[in-house]
């Protein structure tokens, strides 16, 4: 299955150059002049330009981590974004493998709601009543370009006591969020919803494999999992699989995450998988096998 890929900004400036004549600069040289742009832009106050270095700094912090990536399968996208953003608070999410930027990636013809090809999340301070909070931004990648830079629908939270939901509803709009394609609402809930299921799964979930290279596939099965991992690694390929595992059954229910509430109190909402289970067991039961008259399935 093929998943979106998510190109930088950087890399995107630099694949343009190169369709020109002449000496092509290096992708680092790209990243440092565009450093220097967005600086200048910052120090001339430019409207807009906070969402630009936000997304230049998760660019840098992401190449520096591995470029650290989810796949997340068809069967289990509708299952990830049903999450109420009421139920949970921000001081719930915790970005899993001591990260601190994530990519989420959809298949190439299973995009999210049909737009959403890719989408990140990065661990970011935000100042909020001239106090410093913990806090995510989450970016929605659709396809749209200005001047080769992707466009992206932005959205932060502090991760404090409130809700998910309160603290998207008390962000103030930026003037960019009128400018270009516009996404429907509804849409972008869904995103948020998945990451925020995504960040309560953990690191040890059944929902949850390592990326391994294509050529190791059919070692895994048998083989030493962990060597597997550290070569991918070695290799620039840090990424886990969501939900590759889960099928669709006939009379059969999938697996599916639930929300749960654990620890002292009951006060730590953790995603769990249900198991599958037999629709209309005794229907099923009652499917003649062709030789000792009725199956009994007990």
């Amino acid at each position: 299955m093929q998943f979106h890929h998510y190109t930088t900004s950087a890399q995107h400036v630099h694949n343009n150059l190169k369709r020109n004549p002449g000496k092509t600069p290096s992708a680092k040289h790209v990243r440092n002049v565009m450093f220097q742009q967005i600086t200048q832009q910052l120090e001339r106050d430019t409207p807009g330009n906070q969402l630009g270095a936000i997304q230049f700094d998760f660019e840098n912090v992401w190449q520096q981590e591995q470029r650290p990536f989810y796949n997340v399968y068809p069967t289990i996208i509708p299952m990830l974004s049903k999450l109420d953003l009421d139920q949970v608070t921000g001081s719930h999410l915790i970005f899993p493998h001591g990260l601190n930027t994530l990519l989420v990636r959809f298949p190439v013809g299973h995009e999210l709601d049909g737009e959403i090809r890719t989408l990140w999340c990065y661990k970011l301070d935000l100042l909020k009543d001239r106090k410093l909070l913990p806090g995510i931004t989450v970016a929605v990648e659709h396809g749209e370009l200005l001047n080769d830079i992707p466009v992206l629908v932005m959205r932060s939270m502090p991760l404090t006591e409130q809700s998910v939901k309160q603290s998207l509803d008390d962000l103030p709009v930026d003037p960019s969020a009128k400018r270009g394609k516009q996404l429907n609402p509804e849409t972008v809930r869904k995103a948020l919803s998945l990451v925020c299921t995504l960040l309560l799964l953990g690191e040890d979930n059944e929902l949850l494999e390592p990326d391994i290279l294509a050529k190791d596939q059919k070692k895994a099965a048998g083989g030493d999992l962990e060597a597997l991992v550290e070569r991918a690694r070695a290799k620039g390929k840090r990424g886990w699989n969501v939900g590759k595992g889960i099928e669709v059954i006939p009379h059969y229910r999938r697996p599916h995450p639930a929300l749960v509430w654990t620890g002292t109190g009951r006060a730590i909402p953790k995603i769990v998988m249900r198991k599958g289970t037999i629709v209309h067991k005794q229907t099923v039961g009652n499917v003649p096998t062709g030789y000792l008259g009725t199956g009994d399935l007990t």
